[in-house]
């Protein structure tokens, strides 16, 4: 089981980093932009998709990396008063009752929304893939690192709650 965990931490790791590092290119192409609009007089037609597509990668790639270091903002006047067992008990309830069936929602939703962006490129086959699909999917695996996170995050409470220390 650690083992298991170890791993969707260093994907989501991982991931995180490749997020941090999109912000660059999201800057490059703004400035492309600017200076071909601004300077030359020539502005472009992809940037909006691009940067919509940029934009959404670093917000929903980096959500499993604000998990991963427990970074996500919450009220906290109660709840860093309470023992570690009781910390747990919060959030094993917390996320059995309302994240758990919640994201098993929004995941099958979006996998729906990306399978139905796929089914309209195939039937129009029109040459490069549509940034709408590229879109969906990557919410949708935005989406999945979030949801493997918070199950890694929901075992590690639970063991807390049944030990008493932190795996």
């Amino acid at each position: 089981m650690r083992k298991i965990l170890h791993i969707i931490d260093s994907v989501n790791e991982r991931i995180g980093s490749i997020s941090s590092w999109l912000l660059l290119v999201l800057i490059v192409v703004i400035l492309y932009e600017v200076i071909s609009r601004y300077v030359f007089n020539k502005p472009t037609t992809w940037v909006f998709n691009s940067f919509r597509l940029i934009d959404g990668a670093i917000i929903v790639l980096g959500w499993a990396y604000a998990q991963r270091h427990n970074s996500h903002i919450r009220v906290d006047i109660l709840y860093t008063r309470l023992s570690l067992r009781q910390k747990a008990l919060i959030d094993v309830i917390g996320t059995g009752l309302f994240f758990l069936p919640l994201f098993g929602i929004f995941i099958r939703l979006s996998g729906s929304s990306a399978w139905n962006a796929y089914l309209f490129y195939m039937a129009r086959q029109q040459g490069s893939i549509p940034s709408n699909l590229m879109y969906q999917i990557v919410i949708l695996i935005g989406l999945c690192l979030f949801f493997l996170q918070f199950v890694a995050r929901f075992t590690r409470d639970f063991h807390t709650l049944l030990k008493g220390r932190l795996p």
